[in-house]
């Protein structure tokens, strides 16, 4: 009898305790869960690009510096519409001493006489590691 008195004395004493730390773990997971969903949903801004195509395409390394050119012709770095002085002091910024790798982007419809005056762009601002952005398209 003194044993179940013991028993009913220590479930008396011991009061209900709500855990904390599971619940902190599930609302970081939400909050992870909501903020990659919302992180989804906004759109991305850019530029629509068709590249031409090239059978002996192969994969660049990532750069810091893709310029972009239009069907129109108009010279895209990041989201910024550049004109030649522009694009040309940008490019010395970013060379500023180290070396620096260029891709170069341009649409299908794209004149290849503003490619290559934004490859001797390039070239001015004493960049050498250029690449041209292209699609791999098997048999052409």
């Amino acid at each position: 009898m003194t044993l179940r008195r013991r028993h009913n004395a220590m479930l008396e004493r011991e009061k209900p305790r709500l855990e904390i730390i599971p619940m902190i773990d599930i609302m970081m997971f939400l909050l992870v869960f909501f903020v990659m969903i919302v992180l989804k949903m906004i759109p991305d801004s850019g530029v629509t690009l068709h590249l031409p195509g090239a059978s002996t395409a192969q994969p660049l390394p990532h750069t810091e510096v893709v310029i972009i050119i239009d069907q129109k012709g108009l010279m895209h770095v990041k989201d910024d519409v550049l004109g030649a002085d522009q694009l040309e002091s940008y490019l010395q910024t970013v060379k500023a001493g180290h070396d620096t790798d260029v891709i170069v982007a341009g649409d299908k419809g794209a004149k290849l006489q503003r490619l290559m005056s934004v490859m001797d762009l390039v070239r001015k601002a004493g960049i050498t590691d250029i690449g041209i952005a292209t699609n791999n398209t098997p048999g052409s």
